[in-house]
């Protein structure tokens, strides 16, 4: 980038602004190496260190293996002023630290969107003309002189050596936390604002760190494991000194998927906006195609690996045409499915995670960002983008994947399985499977208890393999020894529903181009769309179809099955207010398991063919 803009601008830069403020420790060891000399983080950071904001006048010095950089603590107090408050308050604010003998100067940075792009802020900045009033004060008053980071780090002396701990600014340490722990400390700062002697514990009160993100949410963790497992890659290539005739674009998809947007979740939509994750998945769909371009043909790759880094190896099925990830560990679920010359992951859903903001969804207020001299920042904000989205917050038990089985009650109903209010009659869903690897694949099984069927245990093998080209096959055999009362006597069993759960989402999501077909093989774009819920008997196929990018999901069966479908809607927090937000569309293979009233052998099987490919003639 430094080169770029040397390029463009005939200078070399010698400062950066650090993404989010996220610092740490050695840090200085990458930008110097960058060659960046100086950068700006929150006056916050310091702070944590142990330095009274007094003494937050200048820049100071902190190094990493012996690499220094200048570090300029951003002032809080600036950052809250502007441009959210009047001028006349800015110009009190900072005559009263111009007097301070102890200060000599305040420095500011900050985020440009905050200027037109927040809510409020366009009118407020520009059209009330408080950018203009904003410029004309400053400029008016002979006490203040603005000089850029660089002359004043070329000026003056730094004022001492700091060695920051690892944070960001305070919300982030807010919003990186647990969600129990997100509220308590966000109701613990709040209460320390009006507390005698609140301003020296809130001092030392330190939050979450960024990367507390990837244990918050799977999805983030997952993604971000993805992006350096094809890191790690490229590295090795370069290494070995392979020619690959695309590395430098490689390489440039590589750093298109480290952007940081899709993954943290603060104020911001970040990762529950399901194009930025998108974005950050065909990326590296596409830099690790490059890296693979010797899988051709039918050539069909089976691994174990710790994906995660959770200490447990999930498993990788790869032709050149699909990639497909499984973790035995959760329940044998399938948690990516890349069409990789389409760059895209069919499974990029979002869990229905428990937030520490939804407490405040009963509290909606009307669209409101001004309010006397000045307007509201995002942090303020409470309202809504829509009415209603109390009927959404539903939380899910765990991780949502696809090929997660269940078993359930004969009188279960579609309502409840989508709010997640249902009885589950076992735990195959959530725990792990067993791992056999086969030429073109794998097996997955377990034997478990499942309710209604006494001391017996039932056994789900769940076969998954390549079919060549864009398919793929999946296997079900589930089977029990009948029913056993507690004495190994024959018992009584009403039965279950045995299901399999799929979670898919396609790049339309739930607009008017994407839908259901159940039987022909010409797309019906009004059959149904991904964004409705119901029951269909006697399913034996049916289709996921994206008209927009001619991507279509087909699925058959060896078998009529019922199909609960629903689409999968999150509550969540943007710069713009609560909103829902379409994460996918949620399908439930039923079959009958069980009704048996001896000790005889029980056994279903089920046959999937799962098919990815662009329309004919696309």
């Amino acid at each position: 980038m430094s080169e770029r803009i040397e390029l463009m601008l005939g200078r070399k830069p010698k400062g950066m602004w650090l993404a989010e403020r996220v610092w740490e420790p050695t840090l200085p060891t990458t930008l110097k190496e960058a060659g960046v000399e100086y950068i700006l983080v929150d006056d916050y950071h310091f702070i944590k260190s142990g330095i009274r904001p007094e003494k937050l006048s200048g820049y100071y010095i902190t190094e990493d293996r012996g690499n220094t950089v200048k570090v300029f603590p951003g002032s809080e107090l600036l950052r809250y002023l502007i441009p959210f408050r009047g001028v006349d308050e800015f110009e009190r604010e900072l005559k009263k630290l111009s007097d301070d003998p102890d200060v000599s100067g305040i420095i500011y940075g900050d985020d440009g969107e905050k200027f037109g792009v927040w809510p409020g802020t366009y009118k407020w900045v520009f059209e009330d003309g408080w950018l203009e009033s904003f410029f004309e004060r400053i400029s008016s008053l002979d006490w203040i002189k603005t000089v850029t980071l660089s002359e004043y780090a070329e000026a003056e002396e730094p004022a001492g050596k700091v060695y920051l701990p690892t944070t960001s600014y305070m919300e982030m340490g807010e919003w990186s936390l647990p969600r129990e722990a997100s509220g308590a400390y966000a109701e613990l700062n709040k209460a320390m604002e009006n507390e005698e002697g609140g301003e020296l514990v809130r001092r030392f009160l330190q939050g979450g760190t960024w990367r507390n993100f990837f244990s918050k949410y799977p999805e983030s963790n997952w993604m971000h494991k993805r992006m350096l497992q094809v890191s790690a890659a490229l590295s090795a290539l370069r290494a070995e000194g392979a020619h690959i005739e695309n590395m430098a674009e490689a390489e440039e998809s590589l750093y298109r998927a480290q952007a940081n947007d899709a993954y943290w979740h603060g104020v911001f939509g970040g990762l529950y906006l399901p194009h930025l994750r998108s974005e950050v998945y065909r990326n590296i769909i596409e830099a690790e195609a490059l890296t693979r371009a010797s899988v051709k043909g039918t050539a069909v790759v089976v691994e174990e690996l710790d994906l995660d880094a959770d200490g447990f190896d999930e498993l990788a099925l790869r032709t050149a045409e699909l990639s497909l990830f499984f973790s035995p560990r959760a329940g044998g679920a399938l948690f990516e499915l890349d069409y990789v010359t389409g760059g895209l992951n069919l499974c990029n859903t979002l869990t229905r995670w428990k937030e520490a903001y939804h407490s405040k969804v009963g509290e909606l207020g009307s669209d409101e960002h001004g309010g006397g001299d000045g307007t509201k920042s995002i942090h303020d904000l409470v309202t809504a983008k829509e009415e209603g989205l109390e009927e959404h917050l539903v939380v899910d038990t765990a991780r949502r994947g696809t090929f997660k089985d269940h078993f359930l009650s004969v009188d279960e109903n579609l309502d409840d399985f989508s709010r997640n209010t249902h009885a589950a009659l076992s735990d195959f869903n959530l725990k792990p499977y067993s791992v056999e690897k086969t030429k073109k694949g794998f097996v997955l099984e377990r034997e478990a208890p499942v309710e209604g069927f006494g001391d017996s245990l039932v056994k789900v093998k769940k076969s998954v393999e390549s079919a060549g080209g864009h398919s793929f096959n999946v296997g079900y055999v589930v089977e029990c020894d009948g029913v056993k009362g507690s004495a190994g006597t024959a018992g009584t069993s009403e039965g279950a529903l045995f299901g399999v759960e799929l979670n898919l989402i396609l790049p339309c999501c739930d607009g008017p181009a994407c839908f259901y077909s159940f039987e022909s093989d010409e797309p019906d774009p009004h059959e149904c769309g991904l964004g409705t819920k119901g029951v269909t008997e006697g399913v034996e196929r049916v289709r996921l179809v994206d008209e927009h990018t001619g991507i279509v999901m087909s699925i058959d069966l060896d078998r009529a099955v019922t199909l609960w479908r629903y689409p999968v809607y999150t509550v969540s927090l943007s710069e713009a207010g609560f909103e829902k937000i379409y994460q996918g569309s949620c399908l439930l293979f039923l079959i009958p398991f069980g009704n048996v009233e001896k000790a005889g052998r029980v056994r279903e099987e089920l046959k999937m063919l799962v098919r990815v490919e662009k329309f004919v003639g696309e």
